[in-house]
């Protein structure tokens, strides 16, 4: 594939901006194996990684026959809003990546399946949420979550950019694949999931770690 133009940066929150999927994943995990359900980490992650918590009590009731309470998606966010503010840590690699678009005036956006809520706590813990404005896009806002591509379309049109010059940063399936249909060049970062099944879902190029992605994008930006 040759040199992408790199007009702006699109990225994923959870596992590319701030280090939260363990943690989301551990407190799923916890409070479903509370009700009955017979889960580990690695059942939650290959299950839900990627996609939206309506996708939970369905599962578990094909799963194990299991009808999850009325409330129990305000409890998963109540407390998964605690162990981010308790456990949350910043990627060591992230701020070099930022402030290189910065440096080189490329507007940065966000596109996520999480609520503004969640990101809220989450990109505020680890101080970078003044850093995109109102380019914080959520699949609230949209009609379709990932793998569909709304997300990430919606916050290109908020850097008033084609997506077609933008590029997206995603650490999922669904998420590659929604960089993909929309038109941008996608990076699937490793974090979670394995380089192979972001490469099967159609990323464009793979980074092993932020560095790698700040190598990348920094050999894009240079070429212009």
């Amino acid at each position: 594939m040759t040199k992408p133009v790199v007009r702006g940066v699109i990225f994923d929150c959870d596992g590319v901006l701030v280090d939260t999927e363990t943690l989301a994943c551990r407190v799923l995990t916890e409070q479903l194996c509370e009700y009955g359900c017979d889960m580990d980490m690695t059942k939650t992650h290959d299950l839900f990684i990627g996609g939206t918590l309506a996708m939970v009590p369905p599962k578990m009731k094909e799963l194990f026959d299991i009808t999850l309470p009325d409330d129990w998606l305000s409890e998963c966010y109540q407390r998964t809003f605690v162990a981010f503010r308790n456990d949350l840590e910043p990627f060591a690699d992230l701020a070099p990546i930022l402030d290189l678009l910065d440096h080189h005036n490329i507007p940065m956006a966000v596109g996520s399946n999480g609520p503004h809520d969640k990101m809220d706590v989450s990109l505020g813990k680890v101080g970078i949420k003044d850093r995109f404005g109102d380019r914080i896009c959520s699949a609230h806002d949209v009609a379709n979550a990932k793998p569909h591509p709304d997300v990430y379309l919606l916050a290109a049109e908020r850097m008033r950019l084609p997506i077609t010059e933008c590029i997206v940063v995603d650490d999922s399936q669904n998420g590659v694949r929604a960089g993909v249909a929309s038109g941008a060049t996608t990076i699937g970062l490793v974090d979670i999931t394995p380089a192979s099944y972001l490469s099967d879902a159609g990323a464009h190029f793979i980074a092993n770690d932020h560095r790698e992605l700040h190598d990348l994008l920094k050999s894009w930006i240079a070429g212009h």
